[in-house]
């Protein structure tokens, strides 16, 4: 709650900076977005041999943003609403007292975990000031992890789609970071910020440029691990490649690490990266110019066998060969652990702002049992102008 007073404290401060500077100042102007969205969809465990019903990302986000001055520029996002993952039939999900279609994303709110809302009710709010070639920017940001996946805005992903990296990892953090635009070379980043289990400090470095039809976004994240057993640091490196050819790209990023499968058999978040392995992740989109949008993505999560106590490493868990634990209380085979994820959507923009989205694919719980999904939903982006 403090964060919160804190960042509607910094919102109102930035407007007032923005309505106090001069008509001529042409850098000035703000914006206030509402985007709803609403998905449902039909899974089917191929283990369980049973259908179920999803909301998928049903969500609603506010997101407000503008320029102070010409070099200074704020943004603020919040996650106000989120569905709960998956039910039975459509009547569990409208009936059952602690879930329900929708929950408040608060703090402490019903449905979901305290840590999660905490870290998604605010997904970022944050201050840049762009003097020249440099960049800084302050406040709560995405973490420098690379990677085209994490691009995206939440509102515009399908997470059964998305890798066990991007569904497990809380990239949102507060901190600081430090741009520098080597003219056409590209941009190269600095950054430190609280990491993914509020227990200190990360820093990382990157480097984005773009290079006629090639782009790419790479980076190396290191994370002290003062609480867990193994190496005083766990590094997050992130190779992110595109290739555009008009409408089509082509897109592969590739993580040395995965995140937990749990998301998809329960709901549950871990926070930080679970495993020491490899993530890639490959997608082909298509843009029509007449409003469509095609795409095919594809995600391999390899857990890594030689190294059994991954990033979460649980100094108890040394004397157990063999095994991985998330919990204390739970215990999972390695052959269970490596996942894939494959899938094709659509989406169709008949007027501004609105955007009908299908999707259908399959997403492996474990080694060998698929749950199979199909989705169809829409996102509304509505658009005020503040000044």
């Amino acid at each position: 709650m403090k964060r919160f007073l804190v960042v509607c404290a910094a919102a109102m401060l930035c407007c007032s900076l923005a309505k106090g500077q001069e008509a001529e100042d042409s850098g000035r102007g703000a914006g206030l977005s509402i985007i709803p969205r609403i998905d449902a969809g039909v899974l089917y465990d191929g283990e369980n041999k049973a259908f179920s019903f999803t909301f998928g990302n049903t969500s609603l986000y506010t997101l407000f943003e503008g320029n102070i001055t010409d070099s200074w520029s704020f943004s603020l996002c919040n996650h106000w609403v989120a569905s709960d993952y998956s039910y039975g039939t459509f009547s569990d999900a409208l009936l059952e007292p602690t879930k329900g279609l929708y929950h408040l994303n608060l703090p402490g709110g019903i449905g979901s975990s305290v840590a999660s809302n905490a870290n998604n009710f605010v997904d970022w709010a944050y201050v840049t000031w762009a003097p020249g070639d440099f960049e800084f920017t302050l406040g709560k940001q995405v973490l420098l992890m690379g990677g085209f996946e994490f691009d995206d805005y939440d509102f515009d992903v399908n997470p059964l789609m998305a890798s066990q990296l991007w569904n497990s990892y809380t990239c949102y953090q507060w901190g600081i970071t430090a741009g520098y635009t080597i003219g056409e070379l590209g941009k190269i980043s600095l950054q430190g910020a609280m990491n993914a289990r509020n227990s200190g400090f990360s820093v990382a470095l990157g480097w984005e440029g773009e290079y006629g039809p090639y782009s790419m976004k790479w980076s190396v994240l290191a994370n002290p691990n003062y609480n867990y057993a193994g190496a005083p640091w766990n590094v997050l490196v992130s190779l992110g490649n595109r290739l555009t050819f008009g409408g089509f790209s082509f897109t592969a990023d590739y993580f040395n690490a995965v995140g937990d499968r749990n998301f998809i058999s329960d709901g549950t978040q871990m926070l930080y990266p679970s495993l020491y392995g490899h993530t890639v992740v490959t997608s082909a989109v298509y843009e029509i110019e007449d409003g469509w949008d095609f795409g095919v993505k594809g995600v391999m999560n390899l857990a890594d066998k030689d190294h059994p106590y991954g990033f979460n490493n649980i100094k108890d868990a040394v004397e157990i060969p063999d095994v991985f634990l998330t919990d204390p209380d739970d215990v999972y085979g390695f052959d269970e652990l490596s996942t894939f994820s494959a899938g094709l959507w659509a989406s169709w923009y008949p007027v501004e702002g609105l955007r009908i989205q299908a999707a259908a694919g399959v997403n492996s719980l474990r080694e060998g049992v698929g749950c199979f999904y199909g989705m169809l939903g829409a996102t509304y982006n509505f658009n005020l102008k503040l000044w």
